[in-house]
């Protein structure tokens, strides 16, 4: 195995699929790994500021394309500014970040891609963000009481048996594909399992591209359950989750925390060796905790270096 040092500069690249804070930390990893990062992001987001501004503007929800750019940036003081949340006024609950992606994509004549590539040079982004698919979709669920619908609704709900996305089957965006198919590295997760990353898995072109990766496909487990949409639920029910959703889904290798228990709520995320004996992927263990309550990207960096690397 190669004991290359940890960092950049012979081309690899990378693309990390899913949305919300857990990507982000992934996002956070990655540039210390490899030179060109992809981050491929849901559109399903329904709440706050993002669903506010996809009722009244007709637009995609920005939120989770403005945290993967921000997770991205070199400048941490700019990243800071496009985070900033109004709390008073018309525009209380509002991102900055949200506004002005709006409003970049408003001056590209609707073309959200070209938004986002300019918003990453403006970040100094090393790479792109790009949405699954540009056409808007929203996620349902099925309980044993009835259908829930919306991302919010969805999150809030526990023992879900099902989500899908209206319309089922969207076109994906395709650079995207393009990307997941070229990368020498593509991340799943950390996030929401039912919110954040199958609304991307359920892109079938997307799911697809991963079957043709050249790059192994790791998935980065959550360090605890998630209350509402993932209580009571153990890693091998995610796994298992997954396949139910996605069949074909190719998985070369899982990541699970193994170490203190993260603080915050919901129970950490229980890891039952026994109950993986069975999974085709390769399960590597490692305390990826930061010390509190997420992952640790340079933790993080530091196994995906590894698996990179062989």
């Amino acid at each position: 195995m190669s004991t290359s040092p940890i960092g950049p500069g012979d081309g690899t690249r990378a693309v990390a699929i899913g949305g919300g804070h857990g990507t982000a930390r992934a996002l956070a990893a990655l540039p210390r790994v490899v030179d060109h990062v992809t981050a491929v992001v849901t559109v399903a987001d329904d709440g706050g500021s993002s669903g506010r501004l996809r009722r009244d503007l007709d637009v995609l929800p920005p939120g989770d394309l403005r945290m993967a750019l921000t997770a991205l940036a070199r400048d941490p003081d700019l990243a800071r500014l496009v985070d900033f949340r109004f709390d008073r006024g018309e525009l209380a609950g509002h991102s900055l970040g949200n506004l002005i992606l709006i409003a970049l994509e408003s001056l590209a004549d609707g073309d959200l891609i070209a938004a986002l590539d300019r918003c990453a040079v403006l970040l100094g982004v090393p790479g792109r963000v790009l949405p699954c698919t540009t056409t808007p979709v929203t996620l349902h669920a099925t309980t044993a009481e009835g259908i829930v619908t919306g991302q919010v609704a969805v999150a809030a709900t526990p023992r879900l048996q099902r989500v899908w996305l209206e319309p089922e089957a969207p076109p994906a965006t395709p650079d995207a594909v393009t990307a997941i198919e070229r990368a020498d590295l593509i991340v799943l997760g950390p996030g929401s399992l039912y919110t954040s990353l199958l609304p991307n898995l359920l892109v079938p072109d997307i799911a697809a591209a991963l079957g043709r990766a050249s790059g192994p496909v790791v998935m980065v487990t959550n360090l605890r359950e998630q209350p509402g949409e993932t209580e009571g639920m153990e890693l091998r029910d995610h796994l298992d989750a997954l396949a139910h959703h996605v069949p074909d889904l190719r998985l070369d290798v899982v990541v699970a925390h193994e170490g203190p228990a993260p603080a915050g709520e919901g129970r950490p995320l229980r890891l039952d060796a026994s109950a993986l004996r069975d999974v085709p992927a390769r399960v590597q263990v490692a305390d990826l905790l930061d010390g509190h309550d997420g992952h640790d990207p340079g933790k993080l960096a530091t196994l995906l270096d590894r698996i990179l690397r062989g």
